[in-house]
């Protein structure tokens, strides 16, 4: 088997822009709570200006600050794992790339609006999605070299 990247990779790399995007905008969202509850860089939530906010503050300040970490500790992983599966199959890659993208999003909403625990509505779906595209890369992988 050979490695044609062909039009519909397209939607792999459309994905893959969508993933980077909504990475980008949860930073643009612990930038306005920056704002909004007066914390400066570089505190990042357990500093001196953090210190200063109220317990209920202090906790939505947070819940935003840690969606924001927890999506950029795992958006490396989760595209490189997109495009080695969109490599073998784009559309079925792209799809959950989307499927992740949703899940993000239900994960954000979720935990800023209900806190931590929250995040169990969206996480399913990030989770599966993740394991759906290593084992899309990993089988088309091994079926061109181990099994060719």
């Amino acid at each position: 088997m050979t490695i044609v990247i062909g039009a519909n990779f397209g939607y792999t790399v459309l994905a893959a822009t969508g993933i980077a995007i909504q990475c980008f905008v949860t930073g643009i969202g612990v930038t306005a709570a920056r704002k909004k509850y007066n914390v400066p860089y570089p505190d990042n939530g357990g500093g001196r200006f953090s210190d200063k906010l109220s317990e209920e503050d202090w906790v939505a300040f947070n819940n935003i600050k840690r969606v924001s970490d927890n999506y950029a500790e795992q958006v490396g992983p989760v595209l490189t794992m997109l495009i080695l599966a969109g490599l073998f199959q784009p559309k079925l890659a792209a799809t959950l790339g989307v499927v992740h993208m949703i899940g993000r999003f239900i994960y954000g909403k979720a935990y800023v609006s209900k806190g931590p625990g929250a995040r169990i509505y969206g996480a399913p779906f990030m989770g599966l999605s993740f394991i759906g595209m290593i084992l899309t890369a990993a089988y088309n992988a091994a079926m061109i070299t181990v099994f060719a």
